[in-house]
């Protein structure tokens, strides 16, 4: 007799996700069931002057001490540290991110620099995973509770849903992942008012980085029931709101949908591990300071043509929530079309689809390719990497 559909899923403990028009209204009563008295907001350079950011402040009221920016893409330990001393001043009791990934990742590593008394560059390397391509991994745990983290984002990276910080290492060049279940924010807030003063690059590439993190779940060796249905629902809201929102940038039913869609892309993290996408994408942010929704613009569709011979349902499944007519065509068929279709979009969004596009040298193909391989997710492909080589091959053709 057949067990039927079996499966795990693991939430993480965020608390609760507040959406809609305005939800961040409901600040005041998030913060005064925290019993939160020192408030500290972190956020980016680009929102310091912003409309968005003097209503926070103005919610938050005497709870308020202190509104810090001064993060960098791609989240520097440097930075971080810079950050953090600012903040360790005003003695906090709860963080707030406002702003995009990198705002996110940095608030949520100024939580472990605080928590764990980190000083140095070189501190951070305790809590850092540690991978040894295919299978040797080490995740260290954090010890000591962390300030809770609020999270509202103005961009579809959907860091504020992952136990997941990517800090770079300076010294070695290199993104390295932090994995805890203490790193992940407590409450979101989505309000699509607040992200129309996101560029329009950034909303698009965000939301691209949206699209890798569904498709890469799509064709995932761990993917399962739940978390293939919301990707494939994101990646259908996606394809529709991302164009809206490119012919409208002040469509704010259309930005509500894409920060749904990129919570559905990224809502099963935890069950799920990204592909090959992810781990060339950490790597080019290292070591050539490109932005990871551009890394996936530019990155995905060869990803996704490396994949196919293993992945072709799956790729259909794609095909189908990209839009395409699939009545005549057969499941070979549909599962080719994918990465056009997906090459179409990044076309009509405008971003770009070369590393030429954003002056990444080739020298540095060697060095992404190796640290690449150092990179968990990339273990994960569901068409096994034999070597440093294949990862410089699709930066090859995606030059």
């Amino acid at each position: 007799m057949s067990k039927g559909t079996m499966g795990e899923y693991r939430f993480l403990p965020i608390e609760k996700v507040i959406f809609g028009e305005g939800a961040i209204e409901n600040i005041p009563e998030a913060v005064a069931l925290l019993n939160s008295h020192r408030i500290a907001v972190i956020a980016s350079n680009s929102l310091m002057g912003s409309s968005s950011l003097g209503k926070i402040k103005k919610l938050l009221g005497e709870r308020l001490v202190c509104v810090v920016s001064g993060t960098v893409q791609h989240a520097p330990a440097s930075s971080i540290l810079t950050v953090a001393d600012k903040i360790k001043e005003h003695n906090p009791d709860l963080l707030i991110s406002f702003g995009g990934g990198t705002v996110i990742d940095t608030t949520k590593a100024i939580a472990l620099v605080i928590g764990e008394g980190i000083e140095s560059i070189e501190g951070f390397s305790k809590y850092a995973v540690k991978f040894e391509y295919p299978d040797k991994i080490e995740i260290p745990s954090i010890t000591n509770s962390l300030l809770p983290h609020i999270s509202i984002p103005t961009t579809l990276s959907a860091a504020e849903f992952s136990n997941i910080a990517g800090i770079t290492d300076e010294q070695r060049r290199v993104k390295n992942l932090y994995i805890d279940d203490k790193l992940t924010p407590i409450q979101v807030f989505l309000d699509p008012s607040v992200t129309l003063d996101t560029p329009q690059w950034l909303w698009s590439a965000t939301g691209l980085r949206a699209l890798d993190h569904s498709i890469e779940t799509v064709y995932s060796k761990k993917t399962q029931v739940v978390t293939t249905t919301l990707a494939v629902e994101s990646i259908k809201l996606l394809n529709k709101n991302l164009r809206k929102c490119q012919e409208d940038p002040a469509d704010i039913d259309a930005r509500m949908q894409c920060q749904l869609a990129a919570w559905m892309s990224f809502f099963g993290v935890t069950n799920v591990m990204m592909g090959v996408s992810h781990g060339i994408g950490h790597q080019l942010g290292a070591h050539a300071n490109v932005p990871h929704g551009v890394t996936s613009s530019i990155m995905l569709p060869h990803v996704m043509r490396y994949c196919l011979p293993v992945t072709t349902h799956e790729q259909a499944q794609i095909s189908k929530a990209m839009g395409l007519d699939a009545s005549e065509m057969t499941t070979e068929e549909m599962g080719q079309r994918a990465s056009e279709l997906v090459s179409i979009l990044i076309q009509d969004l405008k971003l770009p689809a070369r590393l030429r596009d954003v002056d990444v040298n080739k020298d540095l193909f060697n060095i992404i390719a190796k640290d690449a391989m150092g990179d968990l997710v990339v273990a994960s492909s569901p068409r096994k990497v034999k070597s440093q080589e294949d990862i410089v091959q699709l930066l090859e053709q995606a030059w």
